[in-house]
Parts: C-alpha cells; structure tokens; sequence
C-alpha cells in the first residue's frame, strides 16, 4: 500500500505540471473572457451543445451529469449571456431543444482546436504503442459510457423515444 501511496502522491503533484504544459488555465480564461465571465461549467454546457447539436434540457443535464434544475439555471446563464438559444423543436413544438447562438459555436470549436494541437505537442514524445496505453488507462478511469464518445444511457434513451415519437 505504501508504494500505491508514494504513486498517487507524485500523480498529484504533475497535475499543475501537466495542466500547464497543456496550457488549459491560459486557454479557459482567454475564452471566458471573451464571453464575459463564463464559467467552467458553461464552458462546459457550449461544448456538449457544439459537438452534439441541440439538445434538451434533460439531455444535457444527463451529459453532464447535474440535475435538470441544475441545468436549467445554467442554460438560464448562457441564454442571458447572449451563447445559446432556446429552440422550438420542429418535429415537437413542446419541446424546445438548446442549441449554441452566434459567434460562440465558432469560439468553441477553436477552443477544441486549439486544446487538440496542445495535447499532440504535449503527448508528442509517446510512440504510438504508449499513447495507446495512456487512452486505454484514460478510458477505464472515466468509465465505459465515455468511451468511443457514447452517450450516457439516460441521453439516449430520451433520444430514443423522442424520435419513436415522430415516426408514430
């Protein structure tokens, strides 16, 4: 146990080490800023709407794992700020689906690009044998729902019977 111990310790202490060699703190204050004090959790929220399109308030609740109230608060937030918009569903008009406004898709997407290039300058002395294994570690460390971009359970389900919805 004391060697596991000893392991996690220095695991921990990389973490600052390798959040900044990725550069992520530089990146997410340059990108809050320009929304006007966005937080983490928003940040969040537009990058789940910009790589999944739009989606419910349940749905997205379910991404990220807070309750619908939760959610909604959020939402509330980005819609204030001008970054999303509430959007009748065309198939359901009860239904309104969340989707990114404006010029915040197109920061989000260099957001993630921007992320990608520092995480192929960080992990670019790995061969590919050992980048293999970090993914494979990463993977059973966020659990087998994230792995190969699946949707959490709940998501699809609601998905699932919408759709069932409009073929009826």
């Amino acid at each position: 146990m004391k060697k596991r111990d000893e392991l996690l310790g220095r695991l921990e202490e990389l973490g600052p080490a390798l959040r900044h060699r990725i550069g992520e703190s530089e990146r997410h204050e340059s990108f809050l800023s320009r929304f006007g004090g966005v937080t983490l959790h928003q940040l969040g929220a537009l990058r789940h709407l910009v790589k999944r399109g739009p989606l419910t308030m349940h749905e997205l609740a379910a991404l990220m794992g807070i309750s619908p109230s939760s959610a909604t608060q959020l939402v509330d937030r980005l819609v204030q700020h001008g970054l999303v918009d509430r959007v009748a569903d065309p198939a359901d008009r009860r239904v309104h689906r969340l989707a990114v406004a404006g010029a915040a898709a197109e920061a989000v997407r260099g957001f993630e690009k921007d992320r990608r290039r520092q995480l192929a300058k960080l992990l670019a002395p790995l061969s590919e044998e050992e980048l293999e294994v970090v993914v494979s570690i990463a993977q059973r460390l966020a659990g087998a729902e994230l792995q190969q971009g699946a949707m959490p359970a709940t998501v699809s389900a609601t998905r699932q019977s919408h759709d069932e919805g409009l073929h009826q």
